[in-house]
């Protein structure tokens, strides 16, 4: 089966991604053939995990592969397109102008475009997508993220950042403050944004609502391990199990010590009336994994 390919990380699939997966999708389309994107498991600091990348992913392609890195990162630059051709079926590949594969990043477009007109390959390199005058990037996402930096990362990424996370037993300090929380073990090998505390919509399975995500040393209480927790802003129904999907919304303070948990415990309920204030004024997100309750 002949099919149109793109190939890459993808990590955290930002606007500049979605412009090249639509570019592949809509030239599959013109030659009647399917749109394949290989891509690879998340490495250290990634915005998605596999499976939240894989749906957005789906969202352009009609067919996704995942190659594991270690088995493809030696494999000299044509002998790595050759791959694409044999195994794939690639008669078509779309790649942005920075693009690099092969042992030791040595392959580029114009290698590429070498390789292919020798073998009826055509490549077609789409320039880069620009957000205030400097191309998309995952690297200029994560660096935003690490300043705390909300309104910026999503720009980048066309929707809010998102931390995924499996709900844990905590200390119970939250309820002991009068503000109890969803404590979260967060998924490995996944940036942590800036610790402090955000405005924030929690998803799980059957339910989802707003609330206050902290993620922090807790300097407060130096005796607690760090933590990473949702303070919903009502009940939950149902109660969150299993994997909870965050989306940041806004940054609202950085992480620091208070004198005593009673200055903490005002803080906190400050730190929720400027959350619910700021909701009505921004967009409603939408889940990547976990569906809306209503």
């Amino acid at each position: 089966m002949n099919r149109i390919a793109a190939v890459g990380k993808f990590d955290g699939v930002h606007l500049g991604h979605r412009v090249l997966l639509r570019e592949g999708r809509r030239w599959a389309r013109d030659e009647g053939l399917s749109f394949l994107v290989l891509t690879f498991p998340p490495q250290r600091d990634a915005l998605l995990p596999l499976a939240a990348k894989l749906r957005l992913i789906r969202e352009f392609a009609d067919e996704v592969e995942v190659l594991r890195f270690d088995d493809v990162k030696h494999i000299p630059a044509p002998d790595f397109l050759g791959l694409l051709r044999e195994r794939f079926g690639v008669r078509g590949l779309v790649m942005g102008p920075g693009h690099r594969f092969g042992r030791g990043r040595s392959g580029d477009p114009d290698r590429a475009r070498s390789w292919g007109r020798e073998r009826g390959v055509e490549v077609r390199v789409v320039p880069p997508f620009l957000c205030q005058g400097r191309p998309v990037s995952a690297r200029h996402v994560r660096e935003h993220l690490r300043r705390g930096e909300i309104r910026e990362a999503r720009l980048l990424l066309g929707r809010y950042p998102a931390l995924f996370g499996e709900r844990t037993s905590g200390a119970g300090r939250g309820r002991e403050l009068g503000h109890p929380t969803v404590n979260l073990d967060l998924a490995p090998g996944i940036l942590r944004p800036r610790p402090g505390v955000y405005l924030a919509w929690a998803f799980w399975d059957g339910g989802d609502a707003p609330g206050l995500f902290y993620i922090g040393e807790r300097p407060t209480f130096p005796d607690l391990p760090p933590a990473a927790e949702v303070h919903l802003f009502t009940p939950p129904r149902p109660e969150p199990t299993g994997e909870v999907e965050v989306q940041l919304l806004a940054f609202l303070r950085g992480d620091r010590r208070f004198p005593s948990a009673a200055a903490l415990r005002a803080q906190i309920a400050r730190d929720i009336s400027r959350g619910k204030a700021l909701l009505p004024s921004l967009p409603t997100p939408v889940p990547l994994l976990h569906g809306r309750s209503r």
